[in-house]
């Protein structure tokens, strides 16, 4: 993350259950400023589909930076759904929301079965946003990270229908 301010309410959001991470202001964390973070799952303006469909097929490699995000990703879900779930990638902060929530977001993500895929849907913010589909339910995930390359903010909410 190249800012503490959005360090601090990307982590304050994280891991809002689907209802609540379609918000777009973010509660800041006690002794924080407050912000606004924009809503990283809503869909570019209406030209983006259009320039979109003429950019030719993604190459077989993919940039570092996305490939750790999707290898971080994959494993924060994987921690997610275990037991017991290891908080050693996560930010002190954010490891503390997620005990706080943990009863809830397991079962939840679990529900969903399987991981069959993750593809990497842009960056916004120093954020990575992913399309990751489970056997049983499409979803959108945000990770970001911290300058000590901890994940600093993991938001995911039931998949756009596109």
């Amino acid at each position: 993350m190249k800012t503490p301010i959005l360090a601090a309410v990307l982590g304050a959001s994280l891991l809002a259950l689907p209802v609540a991470a379609q918000t777009t202001t973010a509660p800041a964390p006690a002794g924080a400023a407050a912000a606004t973070l924009p809503n990283a799952f809503e869909e570019a303006p209406a030209a983006a589909p259009t320039r979109r469909a003429a950019v030719p097929p993604a190459p077989t490699s993919v940039a570092p930076d996305i490939a750790r995000s999707e290898t971080a990703l994959r494993a924060a879900i994987a921690s997610l759904t275990s037991d017991p779930i290891d908080y050693s990638a996560f930010s002190e902060d954010l490891a503390t929301q997620i005990r706080g929530k943990a009863e809830e977001i397991t079962p939840l993500i679990r529900q969903f079965g399987p991981l069959k895929t993750v593809e990497h849907r842009g960056q916004q913010d120093g954020a990575d946003l992913f399309r990751v589909v489970f056997e049983k339910q499409a979803t959108d995930w945000v990770i970001a990270f911290n300058d000590e390359d901890q994940i600093a903010a993991l938001l995911f909410r039931p998949g756009s229908g596109d």
